[in-house]
């Protein structure tokens, strides 16, 4: 419920300055090169994806604030040998919904040169290992330990946070195409803290796992002057 009633209020935000000449707002579109840092080994590049939509408000002529909201795949791939010494890869994907909120500054005439700086927040909405969501653990009976075991299923989302705060930095161009803006960036986007959750019926330590995309985006700008 608290992830929806987000989703509306950035949602109202983004376009409830439509009517106001300076604001502007359309659907957006990138490519993911997603990988994790900190405590990781044998992690490679995983390609994603991200959607959603933008607005900005123009303070000034250079300078303005941009709002989005997207859906936003990241994650990394990690190597391993199986028993036979073969190097195989297994993906571990999130998805996440991103809302950015970034100041930009703007110079140049026709075709607009921006750089963007600002903070971040993911809403975790499914993770995954291997295509999987959940696995079966097996549970034990202390009492009778040569008893079969019982199996429980258990999510391997309920193994992070449930929030990402980071930072995104990019730079990008806006085109005029007819009457919008084809905006081009890449943006560097990473996360500030680490996105583990240690379990908390054990002494399970916590784990400095961080999300880090480098994103490559393409949005169509509609209204203003």
């Amino acid at each position: 419920m608290k992830k929806i009633k987000v989703f509306i209020t950035v949602m109202a935000v983004i376009f409830g300055f439509g009517a106001m000449a300076q604001f502007t707002y359309g659907p957006k579109l990138g490519l993911n090169l997603a990988n994790q840092s900190g405590d990781v080994e044998n992690n490679k590049m995983l390609i994603g994806f991200n959607i959603g939509v933008a607005g900005n408000y123009s303070i000034t002529d250079m300078f303005s604030v941009q709002a989005e909201i997207s859906y936003d795949k990241k994650g990394a791939k990690y190597e391993w040998e199986d028993e036979t010494g073969n190097k195989t890869s297994t993906p571990v994907s999130f998805g996440y919904i991103n809302i950015p909120i970034m100041g930009v500054a703007s110079f140049g005439d026709d075709i607009k040169f921006f750089g963007e700086i600002g903070p971040t927040i993911g809403i975790l909405t499914s993770a995954k290992i291997d295509g999987e969501s959940e696995f079966d653990m097996p549970v034990y009976d202390p009492q009778n330990p040569w008893a079969p075991p019982t199996y429980e299923k258990v999510k391997y989302k309920d193994w992070y946070k449930s929030t990402d705060i980071g930072l995104v930095i990019g730079a990008g161009a806006g085109i005029p195409v007819s009457n919008m803006v084809c905006k081009v960036d890449i943006r560097y986007n990473f996360s500030l803290a680490t996105i583990h959750e240690p379990d908390s019926g054990s002494n399970e330590e916590e784990e400095n796992i961080k999300n880090s995309v480098i994103s490559i985006n393409a949005t169509l700008m509609f209204g203003g002057k």
